[in-house]
């Protein structure tokens, strides 16, 4: 007997019977209804959402704009296997009755719980695509996994009604099932993320350990730089839904914060990595749709920090020129940069710089309708509350330079024009040469350690330098010559890495045999500069401050091997800055006092970004009794002051009498947001790293050990000496920056005024004091503010001009040996 059953219509037309040993209602269904389910079902539930997860992985639209829905390519796989599911549904049930797979239920099953989540965390923008459909056609593709769902639901009643409810219920339920358990697993790193920031931002020391392990080991790296832009971002899966919105005891004990600020998110970011948020770029940064970072508010601009990259705001021109002059021991240069802004916002320009060690920033101008303007000078908070009147408020075009710390600076300028606008302004920077002997200098060259806009790929720093003796680099390929019998030149290009990482030196002769040279300063004042060697005073305590940072632990060998240096009967410790602080106090330097340490710095988990507030602060306390010590702080980035210990440290400071000498040696380039705005951390000395970190401390360490005399430079105010050669302008404003460090650690704010009119005399940017340079007189007028004239600031001779010079000088030679032979001719 056959297992089917046939019967004719009165009309003629045939229907089918399921199998005859199921008892189920007949599929009345004529050809033409069948054929045009079928298109329909392809349409809706193939084609559409086909389309949907190509466009997204071509051009991020929804990552951009709201949300990432394929994150990881597993993610893509789960999310493909719904139009895969529908395709063979319908292919099976377009086909001449036969068997089902056993598996076609059960993929059936995962597509439907697969575009029933899709399609629920799309239901909010479902009224946008309604709006969008009108544009071009995109709003279709909110509307993809939800049309994909009501046809995988439409193919599983079929599917039903074809082979019987029990032949696919439990592999549907089966299929189902492991769709959202896929789906659970693969949002495990966004739930982790999620939780993890939850715990980090709680006020308990215990609760923020557990989020930051957390976030260590399972987290979400591009979901938390995200957040560090946008702090509100929506959860994209199914269980970091359950974890930002499930109730009270769902996985969190703590009470629940659904939106957190970007700071606290960028905090959270260095605690887990131990990078600044920045130093990555952007989140899908280079999509075609990249409508988040095109129209991104600028929450840092106008502000003290440099914060997050700008997308279409890049660096397209940077020169270094510059004068080097060994016997004075000084130097000048002229950084220039041009920006130029492709979004359709206008955008300010950021970048901090690291200076050469005891420089001072002696000039700076801005561009303004293709002239150059000079900048006044004034104290720290007029020049700041100049710029944000004119930037934020009347958004017109000032540049504000201000120091960042110890020999680094913030510039900053507003606006760079939307689509394709430009800005060009320039850092003047007077340098004191490092005297390696008698008879040779050294000028290590600054670099940018923090910014907000990007690089173009084949972007170069192009160097000219120039001196009246000769010259030559210790990294980079220069090109050396001598241009005539007092001329030579350096000439070369370095891309950003080389002059970050690297910090090339420059080395130029001297003549031994100027040992004083006597400049002017403001009101006429004599100050001298005496070369002398004297006496090393090795310190009488050190106390090296280990960043126990991520970032630092490809470098503890090197630091460990280069302790070696430190001599025998030295008293030193080591604090190491971790989750837990790591003390070793300050005693005798001994092999088992040596082995202790590198047992110690070997020991450390080196995790994440640590708060070195804490070791600081005991340094500082330990070192409080031992006049002389030095802090020797190993560090690496440092973006952020920590909202739990920024005020620790400034109690401390401001309760001791005695600072130690603080030295600073960062591993790789990056900003140094930690040390409080305080005159102790102003004079620090930086150690420039070249990219060797057991040759730099090394060096660093057997220079501040050494046995004997070392030449130093001394510059001090005094109008009696008369019978000394004339030098450099630039002594003076060396003289002046370091008057006002002294000045400010001897007596504190009482001495704010004096300091800030020593400044705005040189016309130099310190701690006190800081340059703007506005649009229109009327603004320097309306903010107390006189811009100085060009001939009373510094300027790096242009090649046309030391002709200039040579044609002078030997017109007036000429006029001079005429004079004398009509004299002679005379008598």
């Amino acid at each position: 007997m056959s297992d089917r059953k046939r019967k004719e219509l009165p009309g003629g037309g045939p229907i089918e019977w399921l199998p005859a040993v199921q008892t189920t209602t007949p599929i009345l269904k004529s050809p033409q209804d069948r054929g045009n389910a079928t298109l329909l079902s392809l349409l809706f539930g193939v084609l559409l959402p086909a389309a949907v997860i190509l466009v997204e992985l071509s051009t991020r639209m929804c990552a951009e704009a709201f949300f990432d829905p394929l994150p990881t390519m597993a993610h893509v796989a789960l999310v493909a296997m719904v139009p895969i599911a529908n395709l063979l549904a319908i292919a099976h049930l377009d086909s001449s009755p036969r068997p089902m797979p056993k598996w076609l239920p059960v993929l059936s099953g995962l597509a439907i719980a697969v575009s029933a989540f899709y399609a629920l965390i799309f239901l909010p923008l479902l009224p946008l695509a309604v709006v969008a459909v009108l544009f071009y056609g995109l709003g279709v593709l909110p509307m993809g996994p939800l049309a994909s769902f009501a046809v995988a639901l439409r193919l599983r009643t079929r599917l039903s009604q074809r082979h019987g409810a029990n032949w696919t219920a439990r592999p549907v339920w089966v299929g189902a099932v492991t769709g959202l358990a896929l789906l659970l697993m693969l949002d495990i790193p966004a739930a982790a993320t999620r939780l993890g920031t939850q715990w980090a931002v709680s006020p308990d020391q215990g609760q923020r350990a557990r989020g930051l392990a957390l976030l260590r080991s399972i987290g979400d790296q591009q979901q938390l730089l995200r957040l560090c832009y946008d702090s509100a971002g929506r959860p994209s899966g199914l269980l970091s839904f359950l974890v930002t919105y499930g109730g009270g005891s769902l996985l969190d004990p703590m009470e629940r914060n659904l939106a957190w600020s970007t700071n606290e998110m960028r905090e959270i970011f260095y605690r887990t990595y131990g990078v600044p948020f920045n130093a990555l770029p952007p989140p899908h940064q280079n999509g075609q749709w990249a409508r988040f970072n095109d129209f991104a508010f600028d929450a840092d601009h106008g502000g003290t920090e440099v914060g997050g990259r700008i997308k279409g705001l890049d660096l397209v021109s940077s020169r270094i020129d510059g004068s080097i002059s060994g016997d004075d021991a000084t130097a000048y240069l002229e950084w220039i940069f041009e920006f130029r802004n492709t979004s359709p916002l206008d955008r300010e320009a950021r970048v901090g710089l690291a200076l050469p060690p005891g420089a001072v920033v002696s000039r700076a101008t801005l561009w303004v309708n293709a002239e150059e303007r000079e900048a006044a000078y004034g104290g720290r908070g007029e020049v700041r509350k100049a710029y944000e009147q004119v930037a934020v408020r009347q958004r017109q075009d000032p540049l504000l330079v201000t120091t960042k710390g110890a020999d680094r600076v913030l510039a900053q300028a507003f606006p760079v024009g939307r689509g394709g606008g430009t800005i060009k302004f320039k850092i003047g920077i007077t340098a004191p040469l490092d005297l390696l002997s008698n008879d040779r200098a050294a000028l290590t060259l600054p670099a940018i350690v923090d910014r907000n806009f990007s690089f173009p790929g084949d972007a170069k720093h192009a160097i000219w330098l120039e001196g009246k003796r000769a010259m030559s680099v210790t990294g980079g390929a220069f090109r050396s010559e001598q241009v005539d019998a007092d001329r030579f030149r350096l000439q070369g290009s370095l891309t950003d890495q080389d002059l970050a990482k690297r910090r090339p030196q420059v080395i130029v002769d001297r003549d031994p045999a100027v040992t004083r040279l006597i400049a002017k300063a403001s009101g006429g004042r004599s100050i001298v500069q005496e070369f002398a060697a004297r006496p090393n005073a090795p310190p009488a305590a050190l106390m090296i401050v280990l960043d126990g940072s991520q970032r630092m632990g490809p470098h503890a060998r090197d630091i460990a091997k280069a302790l070696d240096t430190i001599p025998e009967g030295s008293r030193a410790g080591l604090i190491i800055a971790g989750d837990q602080l790591t003390r070793l106090p300050v005693t005798a330097w001994s092999p088992d006092h040596s082995a202790a340490v590198k047992t110690a710095i070997a020991g450390a988990s080196f995790a994440g970004g640590q708060d070195n507030t804490e070791a600081i602060a005991e340094a500082v306390k330990d070192l409080e009794r031992e006049p002389g010590a030095v802090l020797l702080w190993l560090h690496g980035p440092q973006p952020l002051q920590f909202r739990a210990t920024s005020a620790l440290l400034e109690q401390v400071t401001s309760r001791i009498s005695t600072f130690p000498n603080l030295h600073l040696y960062a591993v790789e380039p990056g900003p140094n947001e930690l040390l409080p705005d305080a005159p102790w951390a102003w004079g620090a000395k930086l150690v420039p790293a070249r990219g060797d970190v057991s040759a730099d401390l090394a060096g660093h360490l057997a220079a501040l050990y050494s046995v004997g005399e070392t030449v130093s430079v001394a510059r001090r105010l005094d109008a009696t000496v008369q019978d000394s050669a004339t030098g450099s302008d630039h002594i003076a404003r060396l003289w002046a920056r370091d008057e006002i460090l002294s000045l400010m650690s001897a007596h504190g704010e009482a001495s704010r005024g004096d300091a800030v009119r020593i400044a705005t005399d040189q016309r130099l940017v310190t701690p006190v004091s800081g340059a703007v340079v506005l649009e229109t007189q009327k603004q320097f007028a309306d903010n107390g503010l006189t811009p100085v004239t060009k001939g009373s600031v510094p300027t790096v001779p242009e090649p046309h001009e030391w002709a200039m010079i040579l044609i002078a000088s030997f017109a007036l030679m000429r006029m001079a040996w005429r004079q004398r032979q009509m004299s002679g001719g005379m008598a």
